[in-house]
């Protein structure tokens, strides 16, 4: 029998399902934990969806995502601080160990990424008060490169990793390997930020070729990451925390049923997911 008691399943990966329909479909399987989307847990209610969370008695990991704060407008700013403080509510009303950071990328009309970054800063560090009252970690997630310009601004994990710890305490990264698998610097990071730093870690394969720049990730084991030799590395800094895989994945896992895409997920990560050895 797998030992699955770290293991949860991003709902993004069942696009179609509905929370409590994610809830009940990994439960089933036997998945332990489950990464929700503000939409679907806004869908369903904050309380009503905590309820069903908690009722299946599965764990959470994360919740996806921040609002974006890369506005260049004052007051579109300032909105974006307030939502990030409800979904920063929402995450601890649900038992979320961390809200996940995807800030935006460059604002309308600009070209200065450095600007952008430092606003971004700027945004975590007035939240941060806020998650460390309601116990809810910003988990800054280093994206991939080509979502530079449009999604997010932190490209890489050693920036994630210094951010962190300049930040201190209520912060840490969520780490994953769809984002980060070409970084030369990715292995040596893991072991520099410790187990202390990293709050999730998350699964999905690169395939060659890559169909879609946002929605075609890789089933485990369908592309080329070496996630063995990632898991060692994991192991090797002691870190005993969630493993979660989240697949984007519009041309083919979000085209079967979902009962069929939580069956295949958890045989495809049950070998790496399990008790560090």
């Amino acid at each position: 029998m797998s030992d699955l008691s770290r293991f949860a399943i991003n709902q993004i990966t069942t696009r179609d399902w509905s929370l409590k329909e994610a809830v009940d479909g990994y439960a089933r399987q036997g998945a332990a934990g489950i990464g929700v989307w503000m939409d679907y847990l806004d869908a369903a209610g904050v309380n009503a969806g905590a309820r069903i969370i908690r009722e299946a008695g599965l764990f959470v990991p994360c919740l996806c995502t921040s609002a974006w704060v890369n506005l260049a407008e004052r007051s579109a700013f300032d909105a974006a601080i307030a939502e990030n403080r409800r979904r920063l509510d929402a995450a601890a009303e649900i038992g979320a160990s961390c809200l996940v950071v995807v800030p935006g990328g460059l604002a309308t009309g600009e070209r200065d990424l450095q600007a952008a970054r430092s606003r971004v800063e700027s945004a975590l560090e007035i939240l941060l008060d806020h998650a460390r009252s309601v116990g809810v970690a910003l988990g800054l997630e280093p994206l991939h490169p080509m979502y530079a310009a449009d999604r997010s601004c932190l490209s890489t994990f050693a920036h994630c990793l210094e951010l962190t710890k300049k930040l201190g305490e209520g912060t840490g990264i969520v780490a994953d390997t769809y984002h980060c698998w070409w970084d030369p610097f990715f292995a040596q990071g893991l072991r520099e930020a410790g187990s202390e730093h990293i709050l999730t870690f998350h699964l999905g394969d690169w395939l060659v070729p890559t169909r879609d720049v946002y929605q075609d990730r890789g089933m485990i084991g369908d592309g080329v990451i070496d996630f063995a030799f990632y898991r060692s590395v994991l192991d090797e800094i002691g870190y005993d925390g969630p493993f979660e895989i989240e697949l984007f994945s519009k041309l083919d896992w979000w085209t079967r049923d979902g009962a069929e895409t939580t069956r295949i997920s958890i045989e495809r990560c049950a070998p790496l997911v399990g008790a560090r050895k």
